[in-house]
């Protein structure tokens, strides 16, 4: 008797919690969470589109573009802001919580371009870690990565404009011109 309430015990701690099963997140394929995603981060709900690209990258590790826009998210959803009590203030709770969501964003970014050897690909990936180290005020991190993505797209305006923008930038002493 006593083992086959041990058994029990044993099936019911490994079960799949009723929660998972539920939650309709779960329910969705990897193109369908991606979309969901993608329409949210869209929006400018960055926070509400994260389970959605955390569900696509689940299902889908080795893709490069579910990766990276989950990194994206999670980079602008650690600087989202709502309103509370007629304040904008961060949307998340604490500064521990946004810079976890920053470190985690650089490791999908990081994971993401292992996983295409594409070079406009390449480029948008360093691009995006590019902007990420400028807007917090690392201008020559953000000029680094800006050279290593035109790099590997020469003919991109948009990456010209930002490595002459990041050098502009570090001429004026590293304030916006």
């Amino acid at each position: 008797m006593a083992s086959g309430l041990g058994l029990w015990a044993l099936r019911l701690a490994l079960a799949p919690h009723p929660a998972a099963a539920t939650d309709p997140i779960e329910r969705l394929s990897a193109s369908d969470a991606f979309a969901a995603g993608l329409r949210l981060g869209g929006a400018g709900r960055h926070l509400a589109s994260l389970p959605y690209f955390r569900r696509a990258v689940r299902q889908a590790p080795d893709s490069w573009t579910a990766r990276e826009n989950f990194a994206s998210t999670l980079y602008n959803g650690a600087q989202e802001a709502r309103s509370h009590l007629g304040k904008d203030e961060p949307a998340t709770r604490s500064s521990v919580e946004r810079m976890e969501m920053i470190e985690e964003s650089f490791r999908q970014t990081d994971t993401a371009a292992t996983l295409t050897g594409d070079p406009h690909d390449q480029a948008l990936i360093v691009y995006q870690q590019g902007q990420a180290f400028h807007t917090f005020g690392l201008v020559i991190d953000g000029l680094v990565e800006f050279r290593k993505a035109a790099a590997f797209d020469p003919s991109s305006a948009t990456l010209t404009r930002a490595v002459s923008g990041a050098e502009a930038r570090l001429r004026a002493g590293g304030l916006a011109p």
